[in-house]
């Protein structure tokens, strides 16, 4: 096996072509490991980052590729800690690599032996992938060389859609849910004033700062550096047609609205952003929405609608959804210097931070 090493943007557009062959042909690997989704996040990203790529030999075509993001402490110079975190930090709610299937178990072995011979590390956090490949992948750290704690786990949700609205209606939602979809929906189509407007070129800005202010609504004032974040990511993944942006309006006002990344070879599509006006809480303008999202996923022909993280009762009772779960966990390196950091945080009750922090 052969891996080389990708750490710029215009490294990274050279491998469009070869990176979606193999994110097509992966089941594990979800749309925040896809290209498109990448390359905004990369855009914007401010840490260091790599990417592993794999191939049979050096002439062959590209099997594995493994994103990467690095964390430094330094004093004077002198890095003192390091580690590694799977990339897509904090906008991506699956992450790990992506590979041929028919390569994965030889793969996910050269990637830890590559990791731990190649790259300087104290410290490896693998968040929100996929049970089986993690388990894969730490089978290949000894334990007498290193350390793992698992990490809080994550549920998700997700509804595998029918062939037709009617039949996600009648069958997926019990008599009271499937009422108050229908009598939601009516509501707001009878208003004259209200129309949904979905994205275009033409629109787009209109139409993405019309769900960050209504996100905002929800979650309160934003960090100007995140915005920025998801505007690029909006826009890469747009352009490359994995975005789905919809926004209900009252003339010129947005009363709701959803941003769905979608996976097209895939039929997968990914509820990610949702934001709605409280001043419209009796049209139920959020539910609205979810329905309206759940609803074109199903008229193109989508097998999966994912809700992504979230617990949320709404999802279960309302819409008829079904937990998944993604692993986590952190791997330690047994060495001097790493078992003196943590002493050292213990005894001094010191916390220590680049952008992120990295205990």
């Amino acid at each position: 096996m052969f891996t080389s090493v990708v750490d710029n943007i215009d490294e990274f557009e050279q491998l469009k072509t070869a990176w979606n062959q193999v994110y097509y042909s992966d089941k594990h690997a979800q749309v925040f490991l896809s290209w498109s989704w990448l390359r905004g996040w990369l855009e914007v990203n401010s840490d260091e980052w790599l990417i592993l790529a794999l191939r049979s030999d050096e002439d062959s075509a590209y099997i594995a590729f493994f994103p990467i993001v690095i964390h430094s402490w330094e004093w004077n110079g002198v890095k003192l800690y390091r580690a590694l975190h799977t990339a897509g930090d904090p906008l991506a709610d699956h992450r790990g690599f992506v590979c041929l299937p028919e390569f994965e178990e030889q793969a996910i072995q050269n990637f830890a032996t590559y990791i731990q011979e190649n790259l300087e590390w104290d410290r490896f956090q693998i968040r929100n992938i996929s049970g089986s490949q993690l388990s894969t992948f730490l089978k290949y750290f000894r334990k007498d060389k290193f350390s793992i704690e698992p990490i809080e786990q994550h549920s998700y949700s997700y509804i595998l859609l029918p062939g037709s609205w009617e039949e996600y209606l009648k069958n997926f939602l019990g008599p009271k849910a499937r009422k108050n979809v229908r009598h939601a929906l009516r509501r707001v189509e009878k208003q004259s004033d209200i129309h949904l407007e979905e994205t275009c070129s033409d629109n787009f800005k209109a139409q993405l700062d019309a769900l960050l202010k209504l996100m905002q609504m929800q979650r309160g004032s934003q960090p100007k550096s995140l915005l920025n974040m998801y505007r690029d990511i909006f826009q890469r993944c747009a352009e490359n047609n994995n975005l789905w942006l919809s926004v209900l309006w009252d003339r010129k006002k947005p009363i709701a609205a959803t941003g769905m990344f979608v996976d097209l070879h895939k039929k997968r599509a990914y509820g990610y952003m949702t934001g709605y006006n409280s001043e419209y809480s009796k049209l139920s303008p959020g539910r609205v929405m979810m329905a309206y999202s759940i609803k074109k996923a199903i008229d193109n022909n989508f097998q999966i609608y994912d809700f992504l993280r979230g617990n949320e009762e709404y999802k279960f009772s309302f819409f008829g959804a079904q937990k998944y779960f993604n692993t986590s966990c952190q791997i330690n390196r047994k060495t001097v210097k790493a078992d003196a950091m943590k002493a050292l945080k213990k005894i001094k009750n010191i916390s220590i931070y680049t952008t992120h922090n990295l205990f």
